[in-house]
């Protein structure tokens, strides 16, 4: 039997960050925001202001990675011109509220790979962080 975890609530939670990023609301997506992951966040969310209003948000993916989450958001304008794909790493916290542990904006990239040189390196630099790679 395959087990499928509950995550209506990250789901919500994604929902809520992403709707508050694509309105400008700084202090709601903070809030999600954990302290390491606060700048590329910041620096993210600055180039999501820059796209012409109202901003359409769409859900690209959803995946598991070890006990953490990875969800990837486009953000468009009206126009579809301006956008930007970012991937936010999702983690329950022990009191069950969801944090983002990392931000990485991949609108310029194939691949959330492509500005790796040495995959081995990355992969090593992973486990070291947070022993789930």
């Amino acid at each position: 039997m395959v087990h499928i975890d509950k995550i209506d609530d990250l789901r919500e939670a994604i929902a809520t960050h992403a709707a508050a990023l694509a309105a400008g609301d700084s202090a709601t997506t903070e809030k999600f925001v954990l302290p390491q992951a606060l700048e590329t966040h910041r620096q993210a969310a600055a180039e999501i202001a820059r796209i012409a209003k109202p901003v359409k948000v769409e859900t690209l993916a959803l995946a598991k990675v070890g006990f953490q989450y990875v969800s990837k958001i486009r953000f468009s304008g009206g126009n579809e011109t301006a956008m930007r794909r970012v991937l936010y790493r999702w983690r329950k916290e022990a009191d069950g509220k969801w944090v983002i542990v990392s931000v990485e904006d991949t609108t310029g990239k194939r691949s959330s790979w492509s500005d790796i040189p040495d995959l081995a390196a990355a992969v090593a630099q992973a486990r070291a962080e947070n022993g789930n790679a």
